[in-house]
């Protein structure tokens, strides 16, 4: 029941909020804003810049209120919005060498936090072309450990090496991955990133 009043609410703060009705908005602001801040936050790891993605994102959904449906998730279309924002900031940035340096090393880092969540099966060429410049042994190991789901155990017993070869096969494809990523495709190195953040 509380749920559904949770919802009811919130349709109702929805319809208000395409009308023009600023404390709609002030109320649906203070139920979402911590969390699209700190999202925002955890991808490009700086305050100022957060808070003015955040800003942004806020002052967007306010201007496009009129096409909001009432039936639709605030939440959702937040989300949708910090991720457009924070993606076209990283394609901005690639123009400043100093800025994109930082911002690439950022999500570099946060790559290496959230690869596991990732399907590498459904992700975008330039991984895949990444992927293809391993060498053939390695590939293969990457292939089967990561792509498959393969153990350690079984593709060291399929490959006639020790648990501790595979793990540096592993250790060294995935350097080389975020590091291919990050020279030559840094906006794509943020949109991995940010599928999971902005999930």
């Amino acid at each position: 029941m509380a749920a559904r009043k949770r919802y009811i609410d919130e349709t109702d703060l929805l319809m208000q909020l395409r009308e023009g009705d600023v404390q709609a908005f002030d109320r649906l602001y203070e139920r979402y804003a911590k969390d699209i801040f700190r999202r925002i936050k955890s991808l490009v790891q700086d305050q100022a810049i957060t808070e003015e993605l955040h800003q942004d994102v806020f002052m967007r959904v306010w201007e496009g209120r009129a096409r909001l449906r009432s039936d639709t998730s605030f939440q959702a279309v937040l989300l949708r919005t910090a991720k457009s924002i924070s993606i076209d900031f990283y394609r901005k940035a690639i123009r400043d060498r100093q800025l994109s340096e930082k911002l690439i090393r950022i999500s570099t880092e946060l790559y290496n936090q959230v690869e596991d969540l990732i399907d590498f099966n459904e992700t975008n060429e330039a991984l895949q072309v990444a992927i293809s410049k391993l060498p053939p042994q390695r590939r293969k190991v990457y292939s089967l450990c990561k792509l498959e789901g393969r153990s350690y155990e079984e593709v060291a017993a399929q490959f006639g090496v020790s648990i501790s070869t595979v793990k540096d096969h592993m250790a060294k494809a995935r350097q080389f991955i975020r590091d291919e990523m990050a020279r030559h495709h840094p906006t794509v190195l943020c949109l991995l990133v940010s599928e999971v953040i902005f999930a």
